[in-house]
């Protein structure tokens, strides 16, 4: 069974699917019982990696220690006086 970290399947439509419905209710139960173990283990393991891999709280993945933060679409910004954002061409910054 292929498991969708973002929608969970309720008890009721659990018991309806294929190769549940022939079981008796308590292989049902242990049946869902494991489904939730496995459901919850990759819902904290997905939480993981985006506290990882994305969420960085105040530090910046892309610094490059010189004033400017690369941009997936490979423009820089600079700040500027704390308050202003320059958006500038990679190709046109001379140093």
């Amino acid at each position: 069974m292929i498991i969708d970290i973002f929608n969970e399947v309720l008890w009721p439509n659990f018991q309806k699917l294929e190769h549940i419905k022939d079981l008796s209710l308590k292989e049902q139960t242990v049946q869902y019982n494991g489904y939730l173990s496995e459901l919850e283990a990759q819902r904290i393991a997905y939480y993981n990696w985006l506290n990882e891999n994305v969420y960085k709280g105040d530090s910046f993945a892309g610094d490059t220690n010189d004033g400017f933060l690369l941009q997936e679409n490979l423009f820089y910004i600079s700040q500027e006086n704390g308050a202003e954002l320059l958006i500038t061409d990679p190709n046109s910054i001379i140093k």
